[in-house]
């Protein structure tokens, strides 16, 4: 029976147990809140701290007041770091990026083979047309007396699957059905070195590949060589990107050929830098690179903003920092024993560009000079014209001494614009007309005694033409001077040669050919006594190559040969032999002329067409020829690194 004591128990006990789980569920409900409003302060201070603005930039480098490249990086902070702005910690932890790229482990070295037989004595031949007599450039073709090394290249080349066949050649299929392949691949990017007796005979191809650490593609088509004096070495200079630490650098190969059907690598250096140009002079070898400073450099890694010549960076001392600089990149010489490639010296210069002339005792390398207004900043002036500052350093075996520097008004087109003669240095600029504010052509000369200014002669050019070519010979200097215009897409060249005596720089005189169409890139002593151009016709879609003499009044043009054509503008890949009175290049021409290697012979009165070689490869910069007896061997580069060579009897 069911008293009312019991009914009043049950009811007490429901309610008790309803009030412990009202309790419980508002605990729960106090802790979630809890819970809820920690984590919303969470990502508030999250979101604080990665988007609220903050500023970041400028540079600090009072921690280096004491180091000998204090004011180096001072005007490196000013070129090259971040000015002060506004950023958050989202991209400075990287959370925008797309990836992380990973390490990559450098390649591991060989160690060369062991010396094999040596082939007895060998006479030094002479194939490239240098500026200077004694000062030996580098090149894709040289040889001995015995034998011809020509250097080729190939970039890297993906190569797709095959499809798998079987013994009667049809394709294998797969458990699917489908077509089964082999797998795919990527052959590095190479040099060759082909070697070759004087007979046509292929003695040897000797492979430098690309490593995953250094890669020459993209770079190895500027690749250049050296023969020794004693033919036992080549000497191979390549710029290369090195992918861990993010930056060119100019590679040094050393290859012994003594035996050539055995060569083998007998040491390497690199400098920093991308490579200009370089000389061989006796057993010296001196190498030009351009080293530029990353964006935002760390202080503390010095080869960040040092330039380093085999591992090693350059003493302040050997450091040129001009007066206000506007580029954060240096031009780097240095000089190695070419029989070893030891180190001399190195040494750099801020600021300074790629042009680069060697004569048989200085080195001189230019940048255009800034001048800074009244403000203060980098700006040329617009009633100021440019100028070119050349600095001068000599060279004694493998010692560098820097050495002095002269500014001229105006800017270069190309090594060849300067010349050192007697002790004077001569320059040919483009500068600017002060009464037209057009293009105005000079010529500077300076004694290197005293780095002053000795003869100008200014304007001597049409108004608004440039310097297009110059080619000097002792006391006389050829000039090339052009005004390109447009109209509607039509491309008009006109053009003047002049001839300079430089005989007294108190009374320098020229006489020119007065305006004739095109001009020419290239200018050099050719066959009798004449002068012979190379370059653009009525147009850049035409080859001209013209022969010009000279008598007491005037420069003659005698005759000239047209092609359209697409041709090389590389100077070293024209066979010029004024003896015979040949000239030689490779063209691609159009449908009413066969492309290939096109031979001219000028017999005093004419250019002769002689031949077009077909089939020489596909890259006319690569382009090389010379003779061996009554041979023209022409050499070129296929697509995949072969060396295509052609010989040609040519009486």
């Amino acid at each position: 029976m069911t008293t009312y004591d019991n009914y009043d128990r049950r009811v007490n006990k429901i309610l008790e147990k309803a009030e412990a789980e009202k309790k419980r569920r508002k605990k729960r409900r106090i802790v979630r809140l809890s819970l809820l409003s920690s984590a919303a302060a969470l990502l508030l201070a999250f979101n604080l701290t990665l988007f609220v603005p903050y500023t970041v930039g400028g540079y600090d480098i009072s921690a280096y007041a004491g180091s000998e490249y204090y004011a180096l990086m001072d005007e490196i902070g000013s070129l090259n770091c971040t000015r002060a702005h506004k950023t958050n910690n989202f991209k400075a932890w990287g959370l925008d990026a797309p990836f992380l790229a990973g390490a990559i482990d450098p390649a591991g070295e060989e160690t060369p083979p062991g010396m094999s037989g040596t082939t007895g004595d060998q006479n030094y031949e002479e194939v490239t047309n240098n500026q200077v007599e004694g000062v030996v450039e580098g090149d894709l073709l040289k040889r001995s007396d015995k034998y011809l090394y020509y250097l080729s290249y190939s970039e890297a080349i993906h190569h797709a699957g095959e499809v798998i066949v079987d013994e009667n050649g049809e394709p294998i299929p797969d458990e699917n059905g489908n077509k089964q392949l082999t797998p795919s691949y990527t052959s590095p990017a190479k040099l060759i070195l082909n070697i070759y007796t004087v007979s046509g005979e292929k003695v040897n191809t000797y492979e430098i590949l690309g490593e995953n650490t250094f890669s020459y593609d993209g770079y190895g088509e500027r690749r250049e060589m050296y023969l020794t004096e004693d033919c036992t070495k080549i000497l191979i200079l390549v710029p290369y990107f090195d992918n861990a630490a993010k930056a060119l650098f100019t590679r040094i190969l050393g290859i012994d050929v003594s035996d050539p059907s055995a060569p083998y690598e007998f040491a390497r250096s690199a400098v920093s830098g991308d490579y200009v140009s370089s000389r061989l002079v006796g057993n010296t070898l001196l190498l030009v690179s351009n080293f530029s400073v990353i964006r935002n450099p760390d202080f503390a890694e010095e080869k960040q903003y040092l330039p380093a010549a085999d591992g090693e960076v350059l003493p302040m001392e050997n450091i040129v920092l001009p007066e206000n600089p506007k580029n954060a990149r240096y031009t780097v010489l240095s000089s190695f024993a070419a029989d070893a490639l030891t180190l001399g010296t190195s040494r750099a210069y801020f600021d300074f560009s790629d042009e680069v002339y060697v004569s048989a005792e200085n080195i001189f390398t230019t940048r255009e000079k800034v001048v800074r207004n009244q403000n203060g900043n980098a700006d040329v002036l617009p009633d100021i014209p440019p100028y070119t500052e050349i600095a001068c350093t000599s060279y004694d075996g493998m010692s560098l001494t820097y050495r002095g520097e002269v500014s001229a008004v105006g800017t270069i087109v190309d090594q060849y614009s300067l010349d050192e003669h007697e002790g004077v240095l001569r320059v040919f600029t483009t500068g600017a007309n002060g009464a037209t504010g057009r293009a105005a052509c000079n010529l500077y000369c300076f004694d290197l005694s005293t780095f002053e200014q000795i003869a100008a002669v200014e304007n001597f050019a049409p108004d608004g033409e440039s310097v297009k070519s110059v080619r000097f010979d002792g006391n006389t200097a050829y000039v090339c001077t052009a005004e390109v215009t447009y109209n509607n897409y039509v491309v008009a060249i006109d053009d003047p040669v002049f001839e300079f005596d430089l005989s007294d720089y108190r009374n320098i005189t020229y006489k020119d050919t007065g305006t004739i169409p095109g001009y020419s890139m290239s200018l050099v002593k050719f066959y009798g006594g004449t002068l012979l151009g190379i370059g653009y016709g009525d147009g850049f879609d035409e080859l001209k190559i013209e022969v010009y003499a000279s008598d007491e009044e005037k420069v003659t043009p005698l005759c000239e040969f047209k092609l359209f054509a697409r041709f090389s503008s590389e100077f070293k890949a024209y066979f010029i032999d004024a003896e015979r009175g040949l000239v030689g290049l490779q063209v691609g021409a159009d449908s009413t002329h066969k492309s290939g290697y096109l031979l001219l012979r000028f017999d005093g009165y004419h250019l002769v067409e002689l031949m077009t070689m077909e089939d020489v490869g596909i890259y006319p910069d690569a382009a090389r020829a010379c003779f061996v007896g009554g041979t023209l061997y022409i050499f070129g580069n296929a697509n995949n690194g072969e060396c295509i060579l052609k010989m040609v009897e040519v009486g």
